[in-house]
């Protein structure tokens, strides 16, 4: 997946450094009443581009398995801006918007570019926590793991019982 040109990022991505992607739309990624791209083709393909983003950050789901922690999401919200069908050229850019000492929010956007210019076809925000597999808890991220991901904002440490 070849990214676009930072320089070519609509407006809409916040971040000074996404990490980009693109692909295109094939039969498979089609409702089976409508000819365009079903919904929940979208939240597969914010999925699979924060699975990618990880990746392209040198943690694959198999290495962090392997360390006994994994990103599990907690939520994800979608919007559904325009449509998009077999043989368009889809765009994403993915950043984390900010990060707490257990989690962190992905968002990501999804681009056509259409007449010239770029048409926003979904955007999602996706809360991701960092589980320790062995007990199935959130525990927190090491500085790294924060570093690494390039937040826009780092939450202060929430004090028990209290949110900032």
């Amino acid at each position: 997946m070849p990214a676009p040109d930072q320089r070519d990022l609509p407006n809409e991505v916040l971040h000074p450094r996404p990490i980009v992607f693109d692909w295109t739309v094939g039969p498979d990624s089609l409702s089976e009443t409508v000819a365009h791209v079903n919904n929940v083709t979208y939240l597969r393909w914010v999925d699979r581009v924060a699975e990618l983003a990880g990746e392209a950050l040198g943690h694959t789901r198999e290495q962090l398995a392997a360390e006994g922690r994994m990103w599990f999401v907690a939520r994800h919200e979608l919007d559904y801006l325009a449509e998009a069908f077999e043989g368009d050229r889809i765009h994403a850019a993915t950043w984390i918007r900010d990060a707490r000492k257990t989690s962190c929010r992905r968002e990501t956007l999804l681009w056509i570019d259409r007449s010239g210019r770029a048409e926003p076809i979904a955007r999602a925000l996706s809360t991701w926590t960092w589980i320790d597999l062995e007990r199935r808890r959130p525990c927190r991220m090491p500085e790294h793991i924060t570093r690494l991901l390039d937040p826009l904002v780092v939450q202060p440490d929430e004090v028990e019982g209290e949110r900032p």
